[in-house]
């Protein structure tokens, strides 16, 4: 972290691969520690010969839920719409490994599935890959089970995104054309360092074009932005959306900043209560996924399990 603190820069350009290359050595100096996690592949949707797979982490000591079952936690990444994987090429092959493996020691079954990116694919096609994963776990669980372990627990399930992967996930849980048809009723939904709303109308940030190709014209962006999809929301539904948690890092760049100044009165409107937030110390909008393992800058990760463990007791 002593070198993550040094980048005067917050714009995810400027400090993404750097970021990435300050924690390759130490990862690789935990390599394994971090490989005691077992890891599974599992093909989610046969239909698709790409980008159609995920990954299981499964604790050595899981956090038993009430049914006496091991809590699911899904991960969904990040990468500007059009660039991501739940396996990067070497030498930054250990950043995902690692986050599996974290929440994994802290007693989760994590996993974490590949979605279609840009160009190939349009909203709400991302999310309905993430839904599907999700619907593919919960509906095979005796193959998903390892025997070492309880079975995965379809009744305590979560989910985190992280950057356009949150935003893809806010979409998940508010868009009913695709929330009504997860399977599983989510515990809690984490909502990390993505944004609230896409367009600003004040002209102070302006959209990316993979985002743009993703979401479409700028009317459409505007009706399909998270902001828009929890107003469209009614009360009842609202009433019913799982608990939230939001993420974010110290040191966001200044248009996640900005879109996160309306998150919590927005939610704290509709729900008569502001949800928690944590705000990793420290950290720019790349490094809270990568620290995780590395023995510095965890804390937030630690946060978030115990948000995750009060809900599943």
């Amino acid at each position: 972290m002593d070198i993550i603190s040094k980048f005067a820069e917050t714009g995810v350009a400027a400090i993404n691969l750097k970021t990435l290359a300050a924690f390759v050595p130490i990862l690789d100096e935990r390599k394994a520690e971090i490989e005691i996690i077992q890891r599974k592949s599992f093909v989610y949707d046969d239909k698709r010969r790409t980008r159609n797979e995920l990954d299981v982490y499964y604790p050595l000591n899981p956090s038993p839920t009430k049914n006496g079952k091991t809590p699911i936690l899904f991960f969904v990444y990040g990468g500007g719409y059009n660039s991501g994987s739940k396996q990067f090429p070497e030498p930054f092959e250990m950043g995902y490994r690692a986050l599996g493996s974290f929440f994994a020691k802290h007693g989760f079954i994590t996993v974490i599935p590949d979605y279609r990116l840009v160009p190939e694919v349009k909203f709400p096609g991302s999310s309905e890959d993430i839904r599907d994963a999700v619907n593919w776990v919960c509906a095979n669980v005796d193959l998903v089970a390892v025997p070492s372990i309880p079975a995965p627990d379809v009744d305590a399930v979560f989910i985190m995104g992280h950057s356009a992967g949150d935003v893809h996930t806010k979409v998940l849980s508010l868009y009913p054309p695709v929330s009504r048809t997860v399977n599983p009723r989510f515990k809690g939904v984490i909502w990390s360092g993505g944004g609230w709303f896409i367009v600003d109308e004040k002209k102070r940030f302006r959209v990316e074009v993979p985002a743009a190709q993703y979401l479409g014209s700028e009317e459409q962006q505007k009706e399909r932005e998270p902001r828009a999809l929890w107003n469209a929301l009614s009360d009842e539904q609202i009433k019913d959306h799982p608990d939230i948690l939001l993420v974010r890092a110290e040191r966001e760049p200044d248009w996640l900043l900005l879109s996160w100044e309306e998150i919590l009165p927005d939610i704290e409107k509709r729900r008569g209560e502001a949800p928690q937030m944590i705000i990793g110390k420290g950290h720019n909008h790349i490094s809270p996924n990568w620290a995780l393992c590395s023995g510095q800058g965890e804390e937030w990760g630690e946060e978030v399990v115990k948000w995750m463990k009060a809900r599943i007791n």
